[in-house]
């Protein structure tokens, strides 16, 4: 999967189906009635949500999102916010079976009527609610849906998501034009040595624990799905933290670390002097093989040094799934059922993979059928 076609994925944001959503909301959407776009989304969805809140602020476009990531909603967005006629809630969730999102579609259902509400999913359960309830649902529809691991689909989650905001006139423009550029810079940049240098990254964090840093506009747009890649794909233990708090508290726990330990550091070519002296700080303290407490600690720049915020997103995107693929070749680890059981979702499970592995149109109920067990 890796090259090509997933740089080419950027070109598929029409794979998605709006005949269910309902006419009178799409009008009131295309009036310009929202301000505000609430997103909701688990994992993977999560992410998509995360990098569309980036892609509108460093655009500047004149929405205000704002992503929910647990469906005690309270202690993210307050509720009158969310009744607010202004508000836009959309639920992502592309397996339709994870359980926060279906209950945080109870309570925005209950909470404004039904009303200002879209579900967008590929199937499921919550897409079974949707149809029951009358709620407006928009259903992924990929060509090449991989089974196991969604993550490979988030360059094209975003692309269904700027094609979208365009059909429903949230936005001006769907963007085709960056993303057709962005392909071609991809297939240029990834040559055989920016491989050979994420190789010797991975190399570099074997076996360690790693922490990513980056400044608040890359945290939320990058570092969440880059921590995803490395635990999920690699399954290396890999947490995120904003680059400035880190030098103010963790900092402190790489003294004199006993077992391995690495750093990675988005820096943007675009970042203050203050920024850029934190990181060069950094360096100088921990980079330093001489010192003897740095034994056990490796230093990694990225750094995203592109024209525009397509083309150091996927860069920074594609990147970090090239050394998550090195390290995940060390990795000698059998998987268990650990999501699917930990976050209640029997559409991850090995027994629904083994029963529905097409991954498209996802069924509302996961009994076994005979069509099933054929396919």
């Amino acid at each position: 999967m890796l090259g090509n076609p997933l740089f080419e994925s950027l070109l598929w944001g029409h794979e998605y189906d709006l005949s269910g959503l309902d006419e009178s909301l799409r009008e009131r959407i295309a009036s310009g009635q929202f301000k505000r776009i609430v997103f909701y989304g688990m994992g993977c969805s999560s992410v998509v949500s995360d990098i569309v809140k980036g892609f509108f602020l460093s655009e500047r476009l004149p929405v205000q999102v704002q992503v929910i990531n647990d469906y005690d909603l309270e202690w993210f967005v307050d509720r009158e916010v969310m009744k607010d006629p202004s508000t836009l809630t959309i639920i992502v969730c592309y397996s339709g079976w994870s359980v926060e999102p279906c209950l945080f579609y109870d309570t925005m259902r209950e909470m404004t009527g039904n009303q200002n509400l879209i579900v967008l999913t590929g199937g499921g359960k919550i897409a079974g609610l949707c149809r029951e309830h009358g709620s407006s649902l928009i259903q992924y529809k990929l060509r090449h849906a991989d089974r196991e691991y969604p993550l490979y689909h988030v360059q094209q989650f975003f692309a269904i998501f700027l094609d979208l905001f365009h059909q429903l006139g949230i936005t001006q423009r769907s963007y085709k034009e960056e993303l057709e550029e962005s392909v071609t810079f991809l297939k240029n940049e990834f040559s055989e040595g920016t491989l050979k240098r994420a190789e010797a990254i991975a190399e570099k964090l074997r076996d360690s624990r790693i922490v990513l840093l980056g400044t608040a506009d890359w945290y939320v747009t990058l570092l969440k799905q880059t921590t995803m890649f490395f635990n999920e794909i690699a399954m290396v233990p890999t947490h995120r933290n904003l680059l400035h708090e880190f030098s103010h508290t963790e900092v402190a726990a790489y003294s004199d670390p006993s077992a391995k330990q690495a750093m990675v550091v988005f820096r943007d070519a675009n970042a203050d002097d203050y920024t850029r002296n934190k990181i060069q700080t950094l360096e100088k303290l921990f980079g330093d093989k001489s010192v003897p407490q740095n034994r056990n600690i490796e230093f990694v720049t990225i750094d995203l040094d592109q024209e525009n915020f397509f083309k150091k997103f996927f860069f920074g995107h594609f990147f970090t799934v090239y050394i998550a693929y090195y390290l995940g070749l060390h990795a000698d680890v059998t998987g268990r059922d650990l999501i699917s059981i930990a976050a209640g979702n029997p559409w991850w499970s090995q027994r629904s993979i083994e029963l529905f592995p097409k991954c498209v149109d996802i069924p509302s109920s996961l009994e076994p059928t005979s069509a099933a067990s054929v396919g």
